[in-house]
C-alpha cells in the first residue's frame, strides 16, 4: 500500500467539507492535484472511499474506517512533533493534564511546586469536564485526569484524594438566604452570573439544569472565579462555585453561601490515570503532588 500522510490529509479535507473542491480549497490545492491525491489513496486501498451524490461526497464504509484511522495517525504525528519540539528546546518532560473547576481551583499550590521541583518538565493544562477528561485520559489525549464527582472510571486507576463541594454564593440579604439549603431549581428561579461558557464549572451547570429542564437566566459570563465573586458581591446575581473558592469571600462577608440539596453538590476528587506502572517517573511524581504523596509512596 503505496501513499502518503498528504494523501491522507487531502482525504480527510474532503471528508470534512463533503466535497472535492472544497476540500482541496481547505488545503489550498487546485481540485485535479486534490483528485490525483484521492484516487492515489483509493487504488492504495483498493476500495472505494466516497460516495458521489448530488448533495457532494460521503464517506463509504471504508472511508469511515480509513477516516478513523487518519485522526489518530495525525493525532500521533502531532504528539510526535511536540516531542521533538521539546527536545530541542532543551524541556526533558512533558504531562497532559485534563481537570474540571473543581480540581482545578486547589492544583494551582501544587502545580507550583512541582514545576519549581523540575525545571525540566512542562505541564498542558486544560480544563473539562470530568467526563470528558476521563474519557480523554482513556483515549490517551491527556496523560493525568483530576475529576470531581460520581464519575464512572471506565478501567482507569485512580487515586481519591479530596472531597469539596459546590455551592450558590449569593449578595448579603439576598432572599435566598433564608435558607441554609436549596434545590437546584429553586436556586435557577433567580438571575445567575455564571464563569464561561466553555468552563467545565458552567457546562456542568447546565447539564444539571437540562435534567429539570430549565435554562439557566446568566446575566453574564464573567472571565475567572474573582470576576463572579466581585459581580455576586455587587448585587449581580448569583453563582454556583466550589466551597474552595469562595472560602475568602465568604469569611470576609462578601458573600453569603446556600448549600445545594442535592447530593452531587459534594463531590469527591480522584486523580486518573490509564496505568501509574506506565506513567514516566517525573508523571508519576506530579500525581505525587497533586495527592500530596511524597514521590516514593507515587510510585507504590
Amino acid at each position: 500500500m503505496r501513499y502518503e500522510l498528504t494523501d491522507l490529509r487531502v482525504f480527510m479535507a474532503i471528508a470534512e467539507a463533503k466535497s472535492l473542491t472544497g476540500g482541496a480549497s481547505d488545503l489550498h490545492l487546485t481540485a485535479p492535484s486534490a483528485s490525483y491525491r484521492l484516487k492515489n489513496l483509493e487504488q492504495a486501498m483498493g476500495v472505494p472511499l466516497f460516495v458521489r451524490t448530488q448533495k457532494g461526497m460521503s464517506l463509504t464504509p471504508a472511508g469511515m474506517t480509513v477516516l478513523r484511522y487518519a485522526q489518530t495517525i495525525f493525532a500521533n504525528v502531532e504528539r510526535l512533533q511536540g516531542e521533538m519540539r521539546r527536545h530541542t528546546d532543551g524541556v526533558e518532560g512533558h504531562i497532559r493534564v485534563f481537570a474540571n473547576s473543581s480540581t482545578m481551583s486547589s492544583l494551582p499550590a501544587a502545580l507550583s511546586r512541582f514545576l519549581a521541583a523540575y525545571p525540566n518538565v512542562n505541564i498542558d493544562l486544560e480544563e473539562r469536564l470530568s467526563a470528558e477528561t476521563v474519557k480523554a485520559v482513556l483515549d490517551g489525549h491527556a496523560d493525568v485526569g483530576l475529576v470531581a464527582g460520581a464519575i464512572e472510571m471506565r478501567g482507569l486507576e485512580f487515586i481519591t484524594y479530596g472531597k469539596d463541594e459546590l455551592l450558590f454564593i449569593i449578595p448579603p440579604r439576598h432572599p435566598l438566604g433564608l435558607h441554609l439549603r436549596v434545590s437546584l431549581e429553586a436556586a435557577l428561579a433567580h438571575d445567575i452570573v455564571a464563569i464561561g461558557r466553555k468552563s467545565s464549572n458552567f457546562l456542568y451547570l447546565q447539564q444539571m439544569a437540562e435534567q429539570l429542564g430549565i435554562k439557566p437566566r446568566v446575566r453574564v459570563h464573567a472571565p475567572n472565579f474573582d470576576a463572579v465573586l466581585r459581580c455576586v458581591q455587587e448585587g449581580a446575581g448569583i453563582s454556583l462555585v466550589p466551597r474552595s473558592v469562595a472560602a475568602s469571600a465568604l469569611a470576609q462577608g462578601k458573600v453569603e453561601g446556600v448549600e445545594i440539596e442535592e447530593a452531587w453538590a459534594v463531590r469527591e476528587q480522584r486523580v486518573v490515570m490509564r496505568s501509574m506502572e506506565a506513567l514516566p517517573v517525573f508523571a508519576r511524581d506530579f500525581v505525587g503532588y497533586v495527592t500530596e504523596l511524597t514521590p516514593a509512596d507515587a510510585g507504590d
